[in-house]
């Protein structure tokens, strides 16, 4: 299995690095990619990350994931029309699509939610487009192969969901008891 997850200036800390631990843990190949020309990455909370690459069109290459962390810079995914692209692509071809908090909405505006159920980080709801909003209650909402979560406090919810569809329930849940996460 493996997953890509794109990180861009201004991604949540820990809506990005949990999900990744967690589908490391579970053995999950899971590369990181800037959505830049550089390999060094700022989170919003002014943490410097080192990618493993930047941004090129290889690296979609046998992906069963991929991965969109929310924060403030979720907007510079859309600036990425290579990017965009690549999503749709995916998507269209079965690919797990996963995204938290503000992300989600990229995938409204571009298309991606139509008819599908999707959650997001409260206040995000109107960028969901053609999507029908889930509950206030589900912390991660998942609709075929499109996987979307609330916000920094689901994040190790959503990486469980991630490992449970890429590796099976009895991974998720042998993880979940590892970390004592319940």
């Amino acid at each position: 299995m493996k997953a890509i997850a794109f990180l861009a200036n201004g991604f949540e800390t820990v809506e990005a690095l949990a999900v990744i631990d967690i589908l490391r843990r579970a053995g999950v190949d899971t590369q990181t990619v800037s959505v830049t020309d550089k390999v060094q990455v700022e989170s919003a909370q002014k943490i410097q990350v080192m990618a493993d690459k930047a941004f090129s069109e290889d690296v979609f290459t046998d992906a069963d994931l991929l991965f969109l962390p929310g924060g403030p810079g979720h907007v510079e995914y859309e600036k990425n029309s290579v990017l965009i692209q690549q999503l749709q692509k995916a998507c269209a071809n079965g690919t797990y699509i996963a995204a938290i908090c503000a992300a989600p909405s990229v995938l409204g505006r571009i298309g991606m939610l139509q008819g599908k159920r999707a959650t997001c980080f409260p206040g995000y709801e109107q960028e969901l487009k053609g999507a029908v909003i889930a509950d206030k209650t589900e912390r991660v909402v998942v609709d075929g192969n499109v996987i979307t979560s609330r916000g920094m406090g689901t994040s190790i919810d959503l990486g469980l969901e991630l490992v449970a569809l890429l590796k099976g329930r009895e991974e998720a849940d042998r993880l979940s008891e590892t970390t004592q996460y319940k």
